[in-house]
This record gives C-alpha cells, sequence and structure tokens, in this order.
C-alpha cells in the first residue's frame, strides 16, 4: 500500500518530460439516427490528418472504437451511405480520460452528391431538430472554456446574445428583459425545481448550480418562440442532457476549486452489455475547511453539498436509465455576531436561509419499429426553502420579524414518441402528467398587535394539491434541401385554476448558397405561478383569512422572431435577429399600482402580493447580433451584442420600464491555447461585458429617517438606472498529461479591472445615511482536476 501511495504522487509530481514518447488515447461512441434515435450499421469513421490512417467501422449496435489516437485536439469524420457527413472537430483528448461520442446523423432529403456539415456550422443548429430559430447548442467544454463562467451552464449562457445577469452573487439570467423566472430548467426530458443551492421557491437562479457540469453533455440554450414540446415557460429553456459512463473502463476524478470539493466515478457495471454508471459528489470547501477547525471570522459561511448520478443499462431493442441529482444548503447572516465581523449582514438583523432540492426519475427508450420510438419516463421531484429574519434591538435582543418555508413535491408521468415517415418528414409528440403536494407558510410580525400573523397556511398532500396536464405534437418537414417547416401546439391545463390553454408554435428556415438561412418563429407561451402566489392570503376588516389569488389564470406571451445566419467561413458566422414579445393576462394589484408579476426576481423573497387579477400586459423588443469564431487554429472569439426595450403595465395603466430594462448588453470573450510538446497545454481565456445599469426604486432618505428604517420612494419606480455595468474576467489554465493520468490546473480572477458596480443601496439607521453596496470586487479563485 504505502509503494502504490509513493508511485501516486510520483505520477502527480513527476515532468511531462519524463514521458519522452507520445501518448495516446481511445476514442468511442456510437452513430445513430437524428430523427429515430436508432444506430446506424457499418457507418464509417475516420481520425482526420493521421499517418497511418486511423478508423472503423460501426457494428450492429453502431459503436466504434479508434484506438492510438495521440493526445491533443483532433477531428473525427463520420460517414453513411444517404446521410450527410458530420465532421466532428477540434475534439481535446488526454491521458486521464476516454473520449466517448454519441454521434447525430440526418438522412438526406435529396440523395444526390454529398452535404459535409461540419460541427462548427452546426452551432447554427441545436440537438433538437425542431428548433429553427432562438436557440442554439453549447459543448460541456465551454462552460469550463469561458472566462468567469466557473463550470455554471448559466453564467456561461451569459455570454450569449440577448442574455445578462441580475447581479453578481447568482446564477439568474434575464433573457430579452423577461424575468428570470420565466426560465425552464431540463433534464433528460424532466422538469426541474430551481436546480440552485440557496434557493427561493418561484425562482430559478442562484450563487451556485447543482447541475454539475462534470456529468451534462451537449446540450441546447432556447431564447425565444421554442417548440412545442416545451411548456410552462416563458424566456428560455435549458434542456440539458446527462452524458453515460463509460462502459468499459473505470474513470476517476478528483477537483478542488471555487464550486467545492469534488469526487467523480464512472465505469461499467457489466461490459457484456455495456451498463454503466456515472456518479459525482461535491462538498463546500469552505464547509470542509470550517470542519477543520478553520475560523474565516465572518457568518456567512455557505454549507452546501450535492450529487448527481446516472445509471445506464442496455436492453433488447432499447435503453432503460436511472438518474438524479439532490443537494442541500444553509447559510446564517447574523448581525448579532458583529464580533465575527460579517460581510453579508444587514444592520439591526439576523438571517437564516436554507434549500433542498432532489429530483430523479428512470426511462424506458423503446425502439417500436425502424422508423418509430418511445419513450415513457416515471419521474418524482421536491424543493424546500425557508428563511427566518429576526430584528435586534440596540442590546442584541432579538424579536422575530419574518418566517416563511415553502416545500413542493410532485410525481410525474412523461410519455412521447417519435416517428420519422420519410427523409422529409417526422414528428413527435407527448404528454405531460404532474401530480403535486405542498406545505406552504409565512408569518410575518404586526406592529399593531406586536405578534407573528399568518400571511400564507396551506398543506395538501401528494395528489391533493392538483395536477398539471401537458400535451403537444410538433413535425419537421423538409419541404426541399432548403425549405424547413416545423409547426406544432401545446396544451396546458391546470386544475387549480381550471383554465386551458392552447398554443401554437412554427418555425420556418429558408436555406440560401451554401452559407445562408433566413429564419422565423412564432409562438403563444402561457405560465403558471408559484403556489406561494395563488395561495397568499389577506386578512378582511371582520378578521377573516381570504386567499385572494386562488382564481388567477396563466401569464401568457406572443412571440415572433425573424433572424438570419452567415456562415462566412467554416469556422466563422454571423447571426442577426430581430424579436417582439407581447405579454398579457399578467398579474397585477385589482387596485391602481405599480405592481407587477414581470419583475419578479428583482428583490428578494416571493414578489408577491395579495388581491391580484389578470389584466397587466408587458412588451420587449430588440435586436442581437453574434459573430463568432469557433475554435480552430488554436484560438476562438465570440462578440454578441444585444439592443433591447421592456417595458409595462401595472394596474394604475402606466408603462414603465421592467426592473431588467438594461437597453444594452455588449460581451467580448476570447481564448488561445499553447500546445507544449503534446502533452500539455497552455490557455488564456478573456471575458468583457458592458452592460446597462440596473433599474432600481430610489430610497426616500426623508421617510427613512422619519421611520429609521428603509422606505422606497415608489412615485416613479426603474425610472433610474445605476451607472453602466462593466466587467472583465481572465483565466489561465495548464493541462499535465501523465500516462493514463491527467491534471489540470486553473487560475480564474473575475472582475480583475475591480471596477465598481452597484448591486442595491439602503438606509443604515445607525448613520442615518444611504448606503451603497457593490457587487463582486477583484476576485482570484484557483481550482484543481484530476482525471485517471
Amino acid at each position: 500500500m504505502k509503494k502504490a501511495c509513493l508511485f501516486f504522487l510520483g505520477l502527480l509530481i513527476m515532468p511531462s518530460g519524463v514521458f519522452s514518447q507520445p501518448l495516446y488515447q481511445t476514442i468511442r461512441g456510437r452513430v445513430i439516427d437524428k430523427t429515430t434515435q436508432q444506430p446506424l450499421i457499418g457507418a464509417n469513421v475516420v481520425v482526420l490528418n493521421t499517418t497511418p490512417a486511423i478508423g472503423a467501422v460501426t457494428d450492429t449496435e453502431g459503436w466504434f472504437k479508434l484506438e492510438n489516437v495521440v493526445l491533443g485536439r483532433v477531428s473525427i469524420d463520420i460517414t453513411y451511405v444517404g446521410y450527410g457527413n458530420v465532421i466532428v472537430d477540434n475534439l481535446y483528448l488526454t491521458s486521464g480520460k476516454e473520449m466517448i461520442l454519441s454521434v447525430e446523423l440526418e438522412e438526406e432529403v435529396q440523395q444526390v452528391g454529398e452535404v459535409v456539415v461540419k460541427s462548427s456550422p452546426q452551432k447554427n443548429r441545436p440537438n433538437n431538430d425542431m428548433a429553427v430559430i432562438s436557440a442554439r447548442s453549447f459543448t460541456i467544454e465551454e462552460t469550463e472554456k469561458y472566462a468567469g463562467s466557473r463550470g455554471d451552464v448559466a453564467r456561461m449562457a451569459s455570454g450569449y446574445a440577448g442574455v445578462s445577469f441580475a447581479n453578481d452573487s447568482r446564477n439568474d439570467i434575464v433573457i430579452r428583459g423577461n424575468s428570470p423566472s420565466g426560465l425552464l430548467w431540463r433534464l433528460e426530458d424532466i422538469d426541474l425545481p430551481n436546480p440552485n443551492h440557496f434557493a427561493e421557491n418561484g425562482t430559478t437562479g442562484g450563487p451556485v448550480n447543482m447541475l454539475n457540469n462534470n456529468v451534462l453533455r451537449n446540450s441546447d440554450f432556447l431564447t425565444s418562440a421554442f417548440p412545442a414540446e416545451y411548456g410552462n415557460a416563458l424566456s428560455g429553456v435549458f434542456d440539458l442532457k446527462m452524458r453515460n459512463g463509460n462502459n468499459e473502463r473505470f474513470e476517476h476524478m478528483f477537483q478542488v476549486g471555487f464550486n467545492g470539493l469534488e469526487l467523480g466515478s464512472e465505469g461499467p457495471l457489466t461490459k457484456k452489455h455495456r451498463s454503466s454508471y456515472l456518479f459525482n459528489y461535491r462538498f463546500s470547501v469552505m464547509d470542509f475547511v470550517t470542519l477543520l477547525g478553520v475560523d474565516f471570522g465572518t457568518t456567512g459561511v455557505p454549507h452546501y453539498q450535492d450529487l448527481s448520478f446516472k445509471f445506464n443499462f442496455p436492453v433488447h431493442k432499447g435503453v432503460v436509465t436511472f438518474f438524479g441529482i439532490g443537494g442541500i444548503s444553509s447559510v446564517a447572516m447574523l448581525d448579532s455576531k458583529a464580533d465575527d465581523q460579517s460581510l453579508y449582514t444587514n444592520e439591526g438583523q439576523d438571517l437564516y436561509n436554507g434549500s433542498k432540492m432532489a429530483a430523479s426519475g428512470i426511462s424506458w427508450l423503446r425502439y417500436l419499429t425502424p422508423k418509430t420510438y418511445t419513450k415513457v419516463i416515471f419521474s418524482g421531484s421536491y424543493e424546500t426553502g425557508g428563511t427566518q429574519i429576526d430584528t435586534l434591538d440596540a442590546d442584541k435582543n432579538v424579536t422575530p420579524y419574518y418566517d416563511h418555508t415553502i416545500s413542493e413535491y410532485r410525481l410525474s408521468l412523461t410519455a412521447l414518441t417519435g416517428t420519422k415517415f420519410s427523409a422529409k418528414l417526422s414528428s413527435k409528440a407527448g404528454i405531460i402528467i404532474d401530480q403535486k403536494g405542498y406545505d406552504l407558510s409565512e408569518f410575518t410580525y404586526d406592529y399593531d398587535s406586536l405578534r407573528m400573523v399568518k400571511r400564507l397556511e396551506e398543506s395538501k398532500k401528494l395528489g391533493q394539491g392538483g395536477y398539471l396536464f401537458r400535451a403537444y405534437y410538433e413535425m419537421n418537414y423538409k419541404l426541399t434541401d432548403r425549405w424547413l417547416f416545423t409547426p406544432g401546439v401545446h396544451l396546458l391545463y391546470y386544475t387549480l385554476t381550471g383554465k386551458p390553454s392552447f398554443e401554437p408554435r412554427m418555425g420556418i428556415s429558408y436555406r440560401y448558397g451554401k452559407n445562408g438561412s433566413i429564419n422565423l418563429g412564432y409562438g403563444l407561451h402561457a405560465k403558471t405561478h408559484t403556489l406561494a402566489t395563488y395561495f397568499l392570503g389577506t386578512y378582511l376588516p371582520d378578521g377573516q383569512f381570504v386567499e385572494t389569488n386562488r382564481d388567477l389564470g396563466y401569464t401568457k406571451s406572443q412571440q415572433v422572431v425573424l433572424g438570419h445566419d452567415w456562415n462566412i467561413k467554416e469556422t466563422l458566422r454571423l447571426k442577426t435577429e430581430i424579436y417582439y414579445q407581447y405579454m398579457y393576462d399578467v398579474p397585477v394589484e385589482s387596485h391602481p399600482s405599480y405592481f407587477s408579476l414581470l419583475n419578479t426576481g428583482a428583490g428578494w423573497g416571493i414578489g408577491a402580493t395579495d388581491s391580484l387579477v389578470n389584466e397587466g400586459t408587458g412588451r420587449n423588443y430588440g435586436i442581437e447580433m453574434t459573430f463568432e469564431k469557433f475554435l480552430s487554429k488554436g484560438y476562438y472569439y465570440l462578440v454578441t451584442a444585444s439592443l433591447f426595450d421592456s417595458k409595462y403595465k401595472g394596474s394604475d395603466g402606466i408603462e414603465r420600464n421592467t426592473a431588467f430594462n438594461g437597453n444594452y448588453v455588449i460581451n467580448a470573450l476570447a481564448g488561445k491555447e499553447f500546445p507544449i510538446k503534446q502533452k500539455n497545454t497552455l490557455t488564456i481565456d478573456l471575458k468583457a461585458t458592458y452592460a446597462g445599469g440596473t433599474r432600481y426604486i430610489p430610497v426616500d432618505e426623508e421617510e427613512s429617517q422619519e421611520q429609521q428604517t428603509t422606505v422606497w420612494d415608489l412615485s416613479d419606480p426603474y425610472s433610474e438606472k445605476y451607472p453602466a455595468y462593466f466587467k472583465a474576467d481572465i483565466k489561465f489554465g495548464f493541462k499535465i498529461n501523465g500516462k493514463r493520468i491527467t491534471q489540470e490546473y486553473l487560475f480564474f480572477i473575475e472582475n480583475f479591472t475591480n471596477h465598481k458596480n452597484i448591486f442595491y443601496q439602503y438606509y443604515k439607521e445607525s448613520t442615518g445615511e444611504i448606503i451603497t453596496v457593490n457587487q463582486l470586487p477583484f476576485y482570484p479563485m484557483m481550482q484543481f482536476r484530476l482525471t485517471f
């Protein structure tokens, strides 16, 4: 054992030059039909630019294996008779992990000649072939490659056109001026609760994402007029997929960095049947160090941990998978512990916050015929979050001020089927049934009665909390090799409201020449509200407690997008889109006021009030540009620009800026790789963002002084903006390949110019001043990863 430990340590510290011979790795994978998801037998797979040539032919299950491929960047060419070629460019091969690919080929409409579709231009087309506009695929490498992404898909997406952050401390993303609450998270074809630590019910973001990028594979991000299979969402969709574990070799991973201390493992369960497992566990680094007795000198130390897993079992004419994700987090920010010099506590308050989330499912994919497949998924999810706020007097005596806990549980059945009628026509249909249960509680301090009073108290067992039904049908029709139509319809019905929503969708794409396309998308989208919104109550003058929001209907959005894609060269493209969105039936207060649920996510908490009616409206419109050079010759760059306007009307009928109307966002990203002696690689990545300042409601200083607490000036909400937002990030990486082991070191600095971006303002009672709190300052971080 001692010798084994010494050998392992020697591998870590051994100079790469010791391994004088070239190092090799294996590339394996499966080739399937993009529409039917069934294996293609006899496809040719070749590694480009190698001497001697390295190639393989797929077997009866579509699998191939390429051995003795030299480490570094490689490209793979996949061909099959009657299908368009695919060239997968610039795969990064390391010694610590086999490369396992899932390649989808698309049947040619007119089988004359050969259509070569390379991986870089495929950025124009997401994995979902029903999405023709306002959608793109992204690789998991991109979640790490982009500076400032922290391995988080949401932070990565902030570099895309039309996307901005609500603030630096969380990964809530604003898409085309919409509230972050309109985003849908999907994993393995099931809807997820908020997959972030320290999550608040009804929100979609948080400081740390539970969706560990080490277990994900290439996925889609959609920002408007999305296909019919996506429902109960208004602003965008993350459609994420988990990769399968290695089914031939055991591989492991250790990582420590900003996101936590991580352990991962994958490997075969039975090699004969190609079954595999994959799991990843993460534990907060600060929490771990605290357990060792280190005192950070502050309260507010975040405690969190999460687990992701997937088991994959190929069966006769299909696949069974069992997958899941879960996490738990808590933090206490205590002004009563002033001696600890907390950096986060509001004056005169103790705040306790925590959340838990778990989602798991079992799916069965069955190939019914060579042209038809069906998939059935049974899943369940649980989420709970709570916050307790106590106020402190001058002697630090505690008085309860606010206490809420919201728990929601759900069982879901998803069934879908896909059919390819011909090379021109295919369809997909599905149903989703959610059975809900919940426990909702909210109490606030009443200064008249000097006690905590109920604002929300509702509990229903699973099966008694209502059902959410969704159904959809969509088609992909290639009229010719240039014209593509994707019509569809989505039906939404929630038993709590008893109202259906019929939502037509349409996508049209016209390819001209060899490198250009014009795309059009339309969709009607509807979304339910949080349970806390429906069951929030109020007291009538006679003391009766009434839930005034029970009859709320859906918020709806009509969306239309027109876009142009131009592949200037194989690795260079220019993309432009213009869009218009009209929101209606938006919940606003029954009496004249500025309030609208379109601003949910601008502040903290439930974001709703009582006595709401579906009479508000809103509109977003804008233009976006993406100029992108995909990675080739060792470098890439991405420049995006968005100009937009986002307005709404409350029940007072006055049109105002939404809280998310920053008006413009400009991003510039670039990166360069420097190979060192074939085995090692040095990388440098940069990102800069310049955006319109955050809209805010100013502090009423005079009223705040009189009441000795922060009072907001509601005379003209969201008319003022903080100064323009600017943030520049840089990341350095170094990969060292040994024999079957890879080390990766990352050093990154967020906001390396230390620009002062305003987060919020509040009135400080002890000094009688308005205090400005800034967002993330100069912030260096490190990460180490070991794969073997």
